[in-house]
């Protein structure tokens, strides 16, 4: 997709993202918004016309069966092909939710002029939501590549829950979302990185410590 075809301002391109519903189609948007603000082409003022966030972004009903917390199955220890599928599922759908996420502390808080926020802090969005994107698309491909895909499984949306609890305040969205789940994340990837390891899984457990571990770091930077 073209820059030109973009909305203009960053806020726009961040609520485009959000209203697309087809986590695969989202991928490909963010990559597009992501390469054509790095190219300059999309502008950080706020937009000229009021725009609405929605409460909670697009996500197509047919994908994933979305079940509380409490009603998941185990996944396991990863000792099985089963378990680490389970595992792989988890995490893509996470990333999912983190390229919604990374969008709506832009579309959110960019429109709010009261904040006065720097260029500066849009680059460090842009550049997780890029890298999350880039990890939900990876790990997508790790499923396929042992017979599933993200949506074979039922899962939760708790992030979002916190998401729409913090919705009032950037200083406590970065704490809760991009502070402590960032930090719980970084904290028990190490623990799922062994477990893929054990299990003679090296092809997921790369993908884990040379990419997704080093890059999530950056995010808690970012909060």
């Amino acid at each position: 997709m073209a820059s030109r075809e973009l909305p203009p301002t960053i806020v726009e391109c961040a609520l485009a993202v959000l209203h697309e519903a087809d986590p695969d189609a989202k991928v490909r948007l963010t990559n597009a918004v992501a390469e054509a603000w790095r190219a300059g082409g999309i502008s950080c003022e706020p937009p000229e016309r009021p725009t609405t966030v929605p409460d909670r972004p697009a996500r197509p009903d047919d994908r994933v069966r979305l079940v509380p917390a409490w009603e998941l199955p185990q996944r396991g220890k990863g000792g099985s092909l089963a378990s680490r599928l389970a595992l792989l599922h988890s995490l893509a759908h996470i990333e999912s939710w983190a390229i919604d996420l990374s969008w709506d502390i832009i579309a959110r808080f960019g429109r709010d002029s009261s904040y006065a926020l720097p260029r500066a802090f849009f680059d460090d969005f842009v550049a997780v939501a890029e890298d999350e994107a880039r990890h939900y698309a990876l790990l997508c491909a790790r499923l396929r590549e042992e017979g599933s895909h993200y949506g074979a499984l039922p899962a939760h949306d708790g992030l979002w829950e916190s998401a729409t609890a913090t919705r009032e305040s950037l200083p406590a969205r970065l704490a809760v979302e991009h502070c402590a789940h960032e930090a719980r994340g970084l904290d028990v990837l190490p623990q799922t990185i062994a477990r893929f390891r054990r299990a003679g899984d090296e092809r997921s457990a790369a993908l884990m410590s040379d990419v997704i571990y080093p890059e999530e770091v950056t995010h808690c930077a970012a909060g």
